[in-house]
């Protein structure tokens, strides 16, 4: 299911389901960050889900949950976003459960699939982001134009990843999107998974 169009960057609450049909083969990138062959494979014919929790902390220190319709735009400046994401791989048992401030700060995470990772997110805007063809896609679905920039790295296995939380329109429909860069010494690969909504 396509996005409602009250869904941007600053509301992502809701479950979000891996649509491999318009998404591109991530398989090279999970090489590339050293996923094993056979991990691969399982994670091929993997149903992908992510549900997502939303809430502000604001600056006196109290939490605000997010609901649906909300557009989020009306944060104070100083807020910081907190997103609660647990991600469901069926089969494979690859699960995992974790809270993303958006807050440009390093944050650590051990994942079941990419081992010890430390990443930092935040809203930037679409006019900042250097891959051109990128930013007129999402100059077309992404009319607040904030998405989220997230930067990811292992230094045990030397990758590092530029990931891009927005949305794009594909085959003339509003989805959500992860374009993803990853690159490891001078080898740099790029994919984009494409998400359903459901409420």
């Amino acid at each position: 299911m396509a996005a409602p169009v009250f869904k941007g960057a600053t509301n992502l609450l809701g479950t979000w389901n891996l649509n491999r049909k318009l998404s591109d083969d991530p398989d090279k990138i999970f090489s590339l960050q050293g996923v094993p062959w056979v991990v691969r494979k399982v994670l091929q014919y993997a149903n992908l889900s992510l549900e997502i929790q939303q809430a502000i902390f604001l600056p006196d220190g109290t939490t605000t949950e997010f609901k649906v319709d909300d557009s989020g735009l009306d944060s104070p400046a100083d807020a910081i976003t907190i997103l609660r994401i647990k991600q469901t791989v069926n089969p494979g048992g690859f699960n995992s459960e974790g809270i993303y401030h958006l807050d440009g700060n390093l944050q650590s995470f051990s994942l079941p699939i990419f081992g010890d990772v430390r990443m930092k997110l935040q809203y930037i805007n679409v006019a900042d982001i250097p891959n051109e063809p990128l930013r007129q896609r999402l100059d077309k679905a992404n009319p607040s134009s904030i998405v989220i920039g997230e930067v990811a790295h292992n230094r045990a296995k030397g990758w590092e990843a530029y990931v891009i939380w927005a949305f794009e329109l594909v085959d003339g429909k509003r989805y959500l999107t992860r374009n993803v860069s990853t690159s490891k010494g001078k080898q740099k690969v790029e994919a984009r998974m494409v998400y359903d909504y459901h409420a």
